[in-house]
């Protein structure tokens, strides 16, 4: 059974729904799902870049080659740095730790016991109060112990180079998104607009003001937007939660990942009442226009 269209109420001369609106609607839907997802990825790309900085700055590695009784200076190494204002943990990896970063390129068992490798111990630096690298070096040169000491700041750079890029692509794809949203709606209004003209033309002439005219079309196109838009963000909400399914714990450990965390569900909460507010507002200024550009 066909449900019939609403007809206009008494204060409208439109009706909030038409069956020539199923194209338009599944557009900005669609607009609205790609600008959630994107939304989402722009916040996981901000979030995950303040943590892998975080990351980065809160840890230094030190690198013990090739010295005599070097367990017996790996050990003596640990004991100075866990001595250390500002160094919160240390973490050695031996050799077995070595070992297994090689085999998967030399092969398992293709490793010589008397081969030289080095020993990496892993430093936790105090967020609040950290050790600079100049402080551990000193340390260990003092209980003469040479060991390279990196800070990662080359890795850094790299870092905030690669996720600066990837914050302004997302902005940019975002913007995008809400730019084609506003034009579409501007051109349905306008379409709209064409085909009851007569209609706008006996409102005028009964003494209609424009923006009692423009009041009917930003009622229209609000409602239209709200509907897409909660289809729109159901729709991403769908799509986001099954990827975070099937990604689980092991994915983001190089690129950002979107959750549905609270900030996630505000966003997409939000997504239906700033588009019913776009399209009001755009059909309400392009009915205004026009309605000028006539008089």
């Amino acid at each position: 059974m066909t449900m019939p269209a609403p007809v206009p109420t008494p204060n409208s001369m439109l009706p909030l729904r038409s069956k020539q609106d199923g194209a338009l609607f599944f557009v900005i839907a669609i607009i609205v799902f790609l600008a959630c997802v994107s939304a989402l990825i722009t916040r996981a790309t901000f979030v995950s870049a303040a943590n892998w900085r975080a990351d980065l700055n809160g840890a230094m590695t030190v690198q013990i080659k090739n010295a005599k009784d070097q367990d017996t200076k790996v050990a003596r190494a640990a004991q100075v740095l866990r001595s250390i204002a500002g160094v919160s943990e240390v973490i050695v990896y031996d050799r077995t730790h070595a070992t297994a970063l090689l085999e998967p390129w030399l092969g398992k068992g293709n490793i010589p016991d008397d081969l030289p490798l080095p020993v990496i111990i892993a430093v936790q630096l105090t967020p609040q109060a950290p050790a600079s690298k100049d402080v551990i070096t000193f340390a260990l040169r003092a209980s003469d112990i040479r060991a390279e000491v990196d800070d990662h700041r080359r890795w850094s750079a790299e870092m905030n180079s690669a996720t600066g890029f990837l914050q302004v692509f997302s902005l940019t794809a975002l913007a995008l998104l809400v730019s084609t949203a506003i034009a579409v709606t501007g051109f349905a209004t306008r379409a709209n607009l064409a085909a009851r003209r007569e209609v706008v033309n006996t409102l005028h002439l009964a003494g209609a003001f424009d923006g009692f005219i423009a009041a009917q079309f930003e009622r229209r196109f609000g409602a239209m937007g709200f509907r897409a838009g909660i289809a729109g963000a159901a729709l991403a909400a769908l799509i986001v939660g099954a990827a975070q399914l099937m990604a689980g714990d092991g994915s983001g450990l190089l690129l950002p990942v979107f959750r549905l965390d609270p900030v996630g569900f505000g966003l997409l909460v939000l997504a239906p009442v700033l588009t019913a507010f776009s399209g009001a507002l755009t059909a309400r200024l392009t009915v205004l226009s026009n309605l000028k550009e006539q008089d």
